[in-house]
């Protein structure tokens, strides 16, 4: 894989990606650098980010100099200096996270020693930012700026409700919550926040599917902690639940802009406290998910 560098054009609130497979990097105003940037304040060679072995490094060679922000602010770098990734830097007019993707060796099998298992009871939100792929080949940085702005969002509401993890998808992320009522009140609040910054901007709006279940979730601990098991199966077959899963639909329901959840999810909900005034919750039926066994009893918690 290689480097991933996220370029963020400050006075212009502007975000792109850009992957490099070399294991040396040249940012400068120069056009043989790999990352050309042009402006007065750049030098021609400003700054090389390398990898050698395990270890990366930011080496600054320019004028105006090159910044790394670490617990007690921006420091200015002074020659070759490791880094801990991901990492942000600052040159001129741009802010870079830098981090750096290794390829699997997909050809070892690996089986995870029990010791990295462990089985918790807890509910599960999964988040999915639709049409995200017709946006991308539309506009990239655009695609790129919902999905930076969705977890800007997101990020504060899951904290706040005590998240027990959180990771990306790409399109969306993954959550677990240590109860059903929190991750409703996680979901609701989320829900909310997404529906006021669509009506308050004239940029594209964020449109999404939420899904919420309730269930077994182990949890894999190593360097990237992650999470799976039927439970965290079924929510993300709850969230992209279409008409034709359901035999014997009992109300339509919308293909996007919904929070879904299962009958587990909301019994264990109300048992903690009653739905909110405004909340509907209004049964859709029985649903034949894909690599699932027996068919989920799904609800869509329908707002005002």
């Amino acid at each position: 894989m290689g480097w991933e560098l996220f370029l963020t054009d400050i006075p212009r609130g502007e975000t792109s990606t850009r992957t490099f497979s070399q294991s040396a990097v040249r940012i400068g105003r120069n056009p043989d650098n790999e990352l050309i940037l042009k402006h007065n304040q750049v030098s021609r060679l400003h700054l090389t980010l390398t990898k050698e072995g395990e270890t990366y490094y930011a080496e600054d060679s320019s004028s105006n100099g090159s910044f790394l922000k670490d617990a007690s602010g921006w420091q200015r770098l002074q020659g070759k200096t490791p880094l801990k990734l991901p990492a942000t830097l600052r040159l001129a007019d741009w802010s870079i996270r830098v981090d750096y993707e290794i390829e699997a060796d997909w050809d070892q099998s690996v089986i995870i020693p029990a010791g990295h298992l462990a089985k918790k009871t807890e509910a599960v939100l999964v988040f999915d930012l639709c049409e995200s792929s017709r946006l991308a080949n539309e506009n990239d940085h655009l695609a790129l700026h919902l999905k930076t702005r969705l977890m800007q969002i997101a990020d504060p509401v899951l904290t706040e409700h005590g998240k027990s993890f959180l990771k990306g998808t790409g399109d969306g992320f993954l959550a677990t919550l240590p109860s059903a009522s929190k991750a409703l009140a996680a979901a609701l609040e989320l829900e909310r926040r997404i529906q006021q910054r669509n009506a308050r901007t004239d940029n594209a709006p964020i449109h999404y599917r939420i899904a919420l279940h309730f269930g077994e979730v182990w949890g894999i601990s190593g360097a990237e902690p992650d999470i799976h098991g039927n439970d965290v199966n079924i929510t993300f077959r709850i969230e992209g639940a279409q008409a034709e899963a359901f035999p014997e639909a009992l109300h339509p329901f919308p293909k996007m802009d919904r929070l879904m959840c299962s009958a587990t999810l909301l019994e264990k909900a109300q048992q903690s406290a009653p739905l909110p005034d405004a909340l509907e919750a209004v049964e859709i039926g029985l649903a034949n998910l894909k690599g699932i066994q027996d068919p989920v009893r799904i609800y869509w918690l329908k707002t005002p």
